[in-house]
């Protein structure tokens, strides 16, 4: 019972710490601060990562297509060897970036959700680079 009671004054005293932090500091402790406002979802920045993530896959459809007309050439990527089923793929890569990036907005991850884009365009823009020969 000892224990129980020990608990209970040490998590009333950590509770209050905060409080008498800010009377201390002159603040007054009955007024309650205001979180900063949350961006909305579609704001520029997002519609600027999501419009270059969708044009780094579209680069990547392109790049391959152009590739694959070189003899001799072939695609490495077994899901990618039919041009249906790549652009298949890479409609459901936009499609999950904006879903992904709005699951993590509305969870409050704001930055992962700026960073969904990127990992998403990112290997589509190192592939298209390779298939264009630029290293």
């Amino acid at each position: 019972m000892q224990s129980h009671r020990k608990a209970f004054v040490l998590l009333v005293v950590l509770g209050l710490w905060p409080a008498r932090a800010s009377a201390a500091a002159g603040a007054n402790p009955m007024i309650v601060e205001q979180p900063p406002p949350v961006h909305r979802f579609f704001d520029a920045k997002n519609i600027a990562l999501q419009s270059i993530n969708a044009i780094m896959l579209g680069a990547d459809v392109v790049s391959t297509k152009r590739a694959l007309q070189v003899p001799g050439s072939r695609e490495a990527n077994p899901l990618a060897q039919s041009q249906a089923i790549l652009l298949t793929l890479k409609f459901a890569g936009v499609g999950a970036g904006w879903g992904i990036a709005y699951a993590m907005h509305k969870g409050g991850h704001h930055r992962a959700e700026r960073l969904i884009p990127v990992i998403f365009g990112a290997p589509s823009a190192a592939s298209s680079l390779h298939n264009y020969g630029i290293h």
